[in-house]
């Protein structure tokens, strides 16, 4: 089966499947397996009807199936890694921390204005004079907003 090719809803259907199927063919009941998991039997019914468990539940499923060894074959590429290095003794490589940070500014903000005149004292000067005569600045009324 191609799990690659699955949407998450059918992986989570057939691997529920999977676990309810090695209960059945180990001849378990539920209980039994709950009490071999160390999990109550809601727990046990829940995951073979694809609702939603812990991950430590899953692994507590799989090793009351007699399963776990199964992950071996999910990190199977690391392990071979991690023993070819140690064969060919490369120093093994430290992982990447990959992660997104968010920006607190836009790449824009950090960039200085392209368009940005010089203040010069004249413009000073007219601040200065419309704040000391009071002028209040408005939009003409045909372009204020309701």
């Amino acid at each position: 089966m191609k799990f690659s090719s699955m949407s998450e809803g059918d992986i989570v259907v057939e691997l529920c499947r999977r676990i309810k199927e090695a209960r059945i063919q180990q001849r378990l009941s539920q209980v039994d397996l709950a009490e071999r998991a160390g999990l109550g039997i809601a727990t046990i019914k829940r995951a073979e009807l694809g609702e939603s468990i812990t991950l430590s539940s899953l692994l507590c499923i799989l090793r009351g199936l007699n399963r776990l060894h199964q992950l071996e074959g999910v990190l199977f590429d690391a392990d071979v890694s991690a023993f070819h290095a140690q064969i060919s003794g490369e120093k093994q490589r430290t992982p990447m921390r990959i992660r997104k940070k968010a920006l607190a500014f836009p790449p824009q903000a950090h960039s200085a204005p392209a368009a940005v005149k010089p203040v010069t004292n004249s413009t000073v000067d007219w601040y200065i004079s419309a704040a000391e005569n009071n002028i209040i600045w408005s939009r003409p009324e045909n372009e204020k907003k309701s």
